[in-house]
């Protein structure tokens, strides 16, 4: 073999393996602020499940402050929206000089605010679980839209129905923390829930095309709980 590419073998095989060992990352200080962003998978359990759709889905923000430097309590605010209940019909309106193709939808959401809390023992490890407690307020919200679906315009949107309650929950989660140690992955699985409180959703069994779709919107009133497993990104500061 050529003596010239037999030392260029050699070198670029000495650049590939590595010269000392690198140590785990070691947490001199915890950041003060926790940034959080889920998507959630809602399933509803009774009694509220028989009046709403099988599987809700939503989003939820979060900002928490560590209470104490170095410690392993947080505490912050929380926002999410999920979608209880939904039909839309699409029709044509006909004007004297206009013919606008137009969807009419109804629709139901749960929109949740309040405070949470945490307790998150940091472990200096690739999984680090946690427990986090939440309280606020959550209102049920159904409103019909129509839209001009080809110039995407809102055409008209009516708040049909607002209420709201007292909102609880609790979440076991787990950072799972790669090379970058203040971006985690988030994944959660608890439940939610609230006393009872009137609400309006469809009901599939008279649901038709030859009404608005808020027609075929019935009211109920009943306490409301969901399991919930949620998936989302962390970032600490």
């Amino acid at each position: 073999m050529n003596v010239r590419i037999f030392r260029v073998i050699l070198i670029s095989i000495g650049l590939l393996l590595p010269t000392g060992g690198r140590a785990q990352y070691i947490i001199e200080a915890l950041p003060r602020w926790i940034v959080s962003v889920h998507g959630n998978y809602m399933l509803p359990q009774p009694p509220g499940d028989v009046f709403m759709s099988p599987d809700d889905w939503g989003y939820q923000f979060e900002f928490q402050y560590r209470l104490q430097y170095n410690r392993p309590f947080l505490a912050g605010a929380y926002f999410s929206e999920a979608v209880l209940s939904a039909y839309s019909l699409e029709y044509i309106m006909y004007d004297p000089d206009l013919v606008t193709e137009v969807k009419n939808k109804a629709k139901t959401s749960r929109i949740e605010a309040g405070f949470t809390a945490g307790f998150y023992p940091e472990i200096n490890w690739l999984l680090q679980p946690y427990l986090q407690g939440r309280v606020g307020m959550a209102w049920f919200k159904t409103t019909e839209k129509i839209r001009d679906t080809e110039e995407y315009e809102i055409l008209d949107k009516t708040k049909v129905m607002t209420n709201n309650v007292l909102s609880y929950g609790i979440d076991l989660g787990i950072h799972i923390v790669p090379n970058i140690w203040y971006v985690r992955g988030d994944l959660r699985v608890g439940f939610v829930a609230n006393p009872s409180v009137t609400y309006m959703t469809l009901d599939e069994e008279s649901a038709g095309t030859t009404d608005y779709p808020i027609s075929y919107f019935q009211t109920h009133t009943s306490a409301c709980k969901w399991l919930k497993i949620s998936m989302g990104v962390s970032y600490l500061f």
